[in-house]
């Protein structure tokens, strides 16, 4: 049960990272086409909210896996 508890963790923190660096691509492609401003405003501020809600469900993982 532990080793699971283990693996769930190192998923859920790699499905973070891959969620940043896809933003990043995502934002560089945006910045590649010559998107509009309001485009670019409106993608960071979804994609904040997002990694906001990845990053409180990561915590949760951990914090529940660290104290079962």
């Amino acid at each position: 049960m532990f080793q699971l508890a283990i693996i769930i963790r190192l998923l859920a923190f790699a499905i973070f990272v891959a969620c940043v660096y896809g933003g990043n691509v995502l934002y560089n492609l945006l910045e590649h086409r010559k998107a509009k401003l309001l485009w670019k405003i409106g993608f960071v501020t979804l994609y904040s909210f997002f990694l906001l809600l990845v990053t409180y469900a990561v915590w949760f993982v951990f914090y529940f896996g660290l104290n079962t």
